[in-house]
């Protein structure tokens, strides 16, 4: 198993080798120190003094046995040495030792605490904390790094409140264009509306009061539409939740295809179901599928929308068999800004998507060129109606 030491720990066990190390250098000086001084005592001419002696005289014995005494001496004096320079040096190298691994952690100390604050202060960069600034003290090499931090903070900081303003003048440059763009989808039946009454006005006076109710209650719907419109998107804004209610919606798309019933070929078929979904979203998205359609389709042609309802889910189906798509499109006909029309702004789909996801259902599209499209909307069922009478 590999073993991975930190930079603390490293250099501790570095200076612990470099002193044991010592340790032995100065014993192993000590040692040759003895030796050599025993070489010494070897060396003396202990022989040839007591060669001289003629041993004839008992004074001759006496000063061999004081020679013989005094090697001895010398020799035990010279064991004693070897003894206390070792104890001596044992204890001088491990308070040397002690010393220096205090002044060795103080030292650490000062260079560690500030990589310390540098690593908290870079995880607090990293969870979104970019006001962070460090002291700058410390040796010259910290303060350095110190500064060259803060002034990276600085600049991240200054980076993210500019990439923050840019992203806020992009999303409401974006909303700006989204409402213009679903401002205009009311405003089609109110102007198809009025030519109606205009028409029946110059043309046909007997026959403007027949047309005038349904008239005015188109105009008045549609500009309801427009109040809830403006509410919705001042909602979306503030990324509140949809405002779900329980509603049949063959009745609600009934309601919505009147505007368009008296200049175009539309049919409405299917079952009769309950479906928990925002009554205004479920305007925007079949007012936008309905108009591209229309757009799409030739004068004569007719736009299909039929509802039908399954054990999981209710599928909410426009049909059409206008130009359609071409399979290298399909999968970008969501994604903001991106249209064939040469007057769209590419948000319109873009703004069903999101409305139906909010909504916690999803939206399919098949289409081939030349044949048409077919838009589903596939929404949960409603768990506590299977259907109404």
């Amino acid at each position: 198993m590999k073993i991975n030491f930190g930079i603390r720990s490293s250099l501790i066990i570095l200076f612990l080798l470099l002193y044991i190390s010592s340790l032995f250098i100065i014993n192993n000086f000590f040692i040759k120190k003895y030796q050599q001084s025993n070489k010494l005592f070897q060396d003396m001419k202990l022989d040839t003094s007591i060669s001289e002696l003629s041993f004839q005289t008992e004074l001759d014995s006496i000063q061999a046995r004081i020679l013989l005494n005094k090697f001895r001496q010398n020799l035990a004096d010279a064991k004693m040495l070897k003894q206390e320079a070792q104890i001596y040096s044992i204890a001088f190298l491990l308070i040397l030792m002690i010393f220096s691994i205090a002044i060795f952690i103080i030292f650490l100390y000062k260079i560690t605490k500030p990589l310390d604050q540098l690593q908290k202060a870079t995880n607090k960069i990293k969870d979104g904390n970019l006001s962070v600034n460090l002291p700058v003290t410390g040796i010259k090499e910290i303060r350095n790094l110190k500064q060259s931090f803060n002034e990276m903070s600085r600049e991240l900081n200054s980076t993210q409140k500019k990439l923050i303003q840019s992203e806020k003048n992009i999303m409401w440059k974006e909303l700006s264009r989204i409402l213009a763009h679903e401002i205009k989808n009311p405003l089609t039946p109110i102007q198809l509306t009025m030519q109606r009454l205009e028409e029946k006005y110059n043309n046909d006076t007997e026959n403007l009061y027949a047309v005038f109710p349904e008239s005015v209650m188109i105009i008045n719907q549609e500009i309801n539409n427009l109040k809830n419109l403006v509410s919705t998107f001042s909602n979306f804004a503030k990324n509140v939740e949809p405002e779900s209610s329980i509603f049949n919606p063959k009745t609600e798309i009934a309601e919505i295809l009147k505007s368009y019933q008296n200049d175009f070929e539309l049919k409405l078929s299917g079952q009769n179901c309950m479906i928990k979904f925002d009554k205004t979203h479920l305007y925007q998205i079949i007012t936008n599928l309905v108009q591209n359609a229309i757009e799409a389709s030739k004068e004569d042609d007719i736009v299909t929308i039929t509802i039908t309802q399954k054990d999981d889910f209710v599928k909410i189906c426009i049909l059409d068999s206008g130009i359609g798509i071409k399979e290298t499109q399909l999968d970008k006909i969501f994604e903001p800004y991106f249209t064939n029309k040469k007057k769209g702004t590419g948000l319109g789909l873009a703004l069903v998507k999101k409305l139906v996801d909010i909504n916690n259902s999803s939206i399919n599209v098949t289409s081939k060129e030349n044949e048409g499209s077919c838009f589903e909307i596939i929404i949960p069922n409603y768990p506590f109606e299977k259907g109404i009478a």
